[in-house]
């Protein structure tokens, strides 16, 4: 029964710790917050912040990942086949993520993104790489493993395109660049 209650004290102190960010994030740029920000919002000592987190990167990265498992990664895990659905889903839901996080915390969304990149676009991978071994069980993984880092990549650079150059909805931006990209393949000529 102790453990039970030292683990529910555990489990509040980190949800103090991130709440505490999360609000700071909307108020402040992420590079001018510091420990003693988080501590004092979230009413703790210095000491029990690393316990639970060894910087603001790292716990950066946990908030980032349980909001991507919330988001991107439960709205992915209804389509794990390998189609052109789901790569739309993963485009729609990357692109939600980064117009929730813009939203949400203005001020700190352009040093957070430089932060989030790369574990974005290794959920991606991962979940692609799942999809595409299922659907191609014969090929060498090396080679899937290759064409699940490029569409990852490619999927995550085309939502910061989305964000920061395009006025279309991400909907009709992934239909255009899709369109494109089959009659790049067919060799055809483009029409605007």
């Amino acid at each position: 029964m102790v453990k039970e209650n030292k683990d529910l004290r555990l489990i509040r102190t980190r949800k103090f710790i991130i709440d505490s960010f999360i609000d700071l994030l909307e108020k402040k740029d992420f590079k001018s917050i510091k420990i003693s920000d988080i501590t004092t919002g979230a009413m703790i000592n210095r000491a029990t912040f690393y316990h639970h987190f060894y910087d603001k990167y790292d716990l950066l990265e946990t908030v980032t990942r349980e909001n991507l498992v919330k988001s991107v990664l439960q709205e992915l895990s209804n389509n794990t086949d390998f189609n052109e659905q789901m790569l739309r889903s993963a485009f729609l839901s990357i692109t939600n993520y980064h117009a929730n996080l813009s939203d949400r915390c203005k001020r700190s969304y352009d040093d957070m993104t430089m932060n989030i990149e790369s574990l974005l676009k290794k959920e991606l991978e991962t979940i692609i790489s799942q999809s595409l071994l299922k659907k191609y069980p014969d090929i060498s993984k090396e080679k899937l493993r290759m064409l699940s880092t490029m569409l990852s990549w490619m999927i995550y650079a085309a939502s910061i395109d989305w964000k920061q150059n395009s006025d279309q909805s991400p909907e009709e931006y992934f239909e255009y660049a899709s369109f494109s990209m089959k009659q790049l393949v067919k060799d055809e000529t483009f029409n605007s």
